[in-house]
């Protein structure tokens, strides 16, 4: 297979090429809470941070604890990861490999992480961290390596969903109102992932005024490197951003500055477990440069770049540089097996999947060019059959299951494993994250993007 290298640009108006994707995302509900207290003894702190937050955050995070609900103040954030792997990357990296308890946090309900940047809501508020270099953390003031609130144009609406990109972020705000800010675009790199309508940056949250005037409310968003996908509560998806390698899935390469419908799924009949019926797209997802949806009966489609296998089409589709698909694509094997896809996630440039058979599949990252079973050790086949949230950055893949215990696997390089030091360099099965590693706390979400990722546990429920 062809090896695809990256030039190493930097643009002061653009960004890095081949700059990294990401999203991410989130809880499922918002829970509102928060609160403010020291870390445990036991828990290792952020480094990085100066062991407390500054005093204007941590006033923050106070404020919003006076309204909270007692009953969710204990909802905890972990950070770790690696390098961004790019010119510049040390800047942005994560201030460990090892997971690292960010003190003064409490009660957060949901977090994302972006290829250089981080972000978590607290009663509803979002704070941002890390790269501040395409003005993607909402914010300008204080100290950007450490967690500051985001201001929005219109009051506080409080936010229920999180998306990070390479160089922009999304937030779904409760109504169903999507804002996006950031990087705008350029004439050298190509339209931003913003749906402004242009090619203007908003250093701030600025509200799509398209779904307003469409009457649509916003349900889910999803962002890559350089495009945003949502699905509306109407069920519709939309799409903006760069469209080269046809990652918008609209049949072409052309770049969006607005977000324009995917209307594939409209007229769709390429089902397998649901032939005649109309495709009803239940979730959205993102990679660098390609995008993936999964249906109501368990099939997933694809679109976009293909040069690392991420699209699981097999041998047809060889994953080389040039390979792309520019409209969304079924992943046929598994639903041709009589196997229903019942979650999955994107990586940078791979893919998992759970089905109902109890089975993992992934495929991509120049390793698999269709869906591959993920070998399970049989001493946790059982915990396995109870994964709550998937998730993947470059290299490495996540499953947390019903008890807490947060599985990884792929490449020690990633930065992200969560293994130690000790452990192999390339770990194949899914392996149990110690729960040492977390002073024993109770993990109940994990998001993860290139090389960032963190924990959302609860202090007062503990596991082995």
């Amino acid at each position: 297979q062809a090896v695809h290298r990256r030039r190493p640009v930097l643009d002061p108006v653009g960004p890095p090429i081949g700059a990294a994707a990401m999203l991410r995302t989130v809880s499922r509900r918002l829970v509102a809470s928060s609160g403010v207290v020291g870390a445990s003894a036991s828990a290792p702190v952020a480094a990085g941070l100066g062991g407390h937050l500054p005093l204007a955050a941590r006033r923050g995070l106070s404020d919003a604890a006076s309204s909270s609900d007692d009953g969710a103040k204990n909802r905890r954030l972990w950070r770790w990861g690696g390098s961004a792997g790019m010119m510049g990357a040390e800047a942005d990296a994560e201030v460990s490999k090892e997971p690292l308890l960010l003190d003064d946090v409490r009660g957060v309900t949901l977090a994302a992480c972006g290829s250089s940047h981080s972000g978590f809501v607290v009663d509803g508020r979002l704070y941002t961290y890390g790269s501040n270099k395409y003005n993607q953390l909402g914010r300008s003031e204080g100290d950007l390596k450490v967690p500051g609130i985001v201001a929005f144009e219109e009051g506080a609406p409080l936010v229920t969903q999180a998306a990070l990109g390479a160089c922009h972020s999304a937030v779904i705000t409760e109504g169903g109102d999507l804002w996006t800010w950031g990087w705008g675009g350029s004439f050298w790199y190509g339209a931003g992932a913003l749906g402004h309508s242009g090619r203007d940056g908003a250093a701030t949250p600025t509200r799509v005024e398209k779904f307003v005037a469409l009457g649509e409310k916003v349900k889910q968003v999803a962002c890559g490197a350089q495009h945003t996908i949502v699905l509306t509560e109407e069920g519709h998806l939309y799409a903006t951003g760069k469209g080269d390698f046809g990652r918008l899935g609209r049949g072409d390469t052309r770049d969006e500055v607005e977000f324009e419908e995917i209307d594939y799924f409209q007229q769709a009949n390429d089902s397998i477990l649901a032939p005649g019926e109309t495709t009803n797209i239940v979730k959205v997802g993102a990679g660098n440069n390609y995008c993936a949806a999964m249906s109501s009966s368990g099939e997933l489609w694809v679109w976009g770049r293909n040069d690392h296998g991420q699209l699981g089409l097999g041998e047809e589709a060889m994953g080389d540089m040039y390979s792309a698909e520019s409209y969304p694509r079924l992943v046929r094997s598994l639903p041709s097996e009589g196997l229903r896809i019942l979650d999955f996630t994107c990586g940078e440039h791979h893919l998992v999947v759970r089905t109902d058979s109890g089975a993992l599949y992934e495929w991509g990252g120049r390793t698999w060019l269709e869906p591959h079973a993920v070998p399970i050790p049989e001493e946790h086949r059982e915990a396995l059959q109870t994964i709550t949230k998937l998730e993947a950055g470059e290299k490495f893949s996540f499953a947390l299951c019903a008890d807490g215990t947060l599985f990884s696997w792929g490449s020690k390089a990633s930065g992200c494993l969560a293994q130690g030091p000790d452990c192999p360099k390339i770990v194949v099965e899914p392996t149990p994250v110690p729960s040492s590693t977390f002073g024993h706390q109770k993990i109940v979400d994990i998001v993860a993007s290139k090389s960032r990722c963190l924990a959302i546990a609860v202090e007062d429920e503990f596991t082995a």
